[in-house]
């Protein structure tokens, strides 16, 4: 855990109200922003959903669809573990947010709202860079959460971005002609 007065640039630590914010940067070679703005909204399925992590994520379920081909608004019921754990997976509701306001520095920015087994939100912002994507994900969670959850979290997500690499450029490709 960091335990640092500067701005938290990778890790995780407490905050205001005790919260927990976790922030994971991530490389991602070979990968666009279009992409990833493409992936959000035609994640789909349970098959598709497993191709971002194959060993943590479990199920996939659309609750509410993107409209207007914007993703502010949509709900995905997902279930998934966490670098291994729990020893049964997480069920969460995640609903895409208006990130107009969000404080990121990055050109593209998602933000959504976590509900279910656990409460929190996420921003996933990014940009172009030589090599594919420089992508920042910052996470907030209740203050009850276990070191041990929150840690997790963190290392679940450092490999799911990572598996962005293995299969969505040629999904991308084979589903848009881009």
């Amino acid at each position: 855990m960091a335990t640092q007065s500067h701005p938290l640039q990778e890790g995780y630590h407490k905050i205001e109200q005790d919260q927990w914010e976790i922030i994971a940067n991530h490389e991602l070679h070979g990968v666009t922003p279009e992409m990833i703005d493409w992936w959000w909204d035609h994640i789909e399925s349970t098959e598709r959903y497993k191709l971002w992590h194959p060993t943590d994520h479990v199920s996939y379920l659309l609750l509410v669809p993107p409209t207007d081909g914007h993703h502010v608004g949509a709900v995905h019921r997902i279930e998934e573990y966490l670098n291994g754990i729990p020893e049964t997976p997480a069920k969460l509701d995640i609903r895409w947010e208006d990130a107009s306001n969000a404080n990121a520095e990055y050109s593209h920015v998602l933000l959504a709202t976590i509900t279910g087994d656990a409460q929190g939100d996420l921003i996933h912002e990014y940009e172009a860079a030589p090599f594919g994507v420089r992508m920042r994900s910052h996470f907030h969670l209740a203050p009850q959460a276990p070191e041990f959850i929150v840690n997790a979290l963190y290392e679940h997500n450092k490999q799911e971005m990572q598996y962005f690499t293995t299969f969505l450029p040629e999904l991308y490709r084979s589903q848009t002609g881009g």
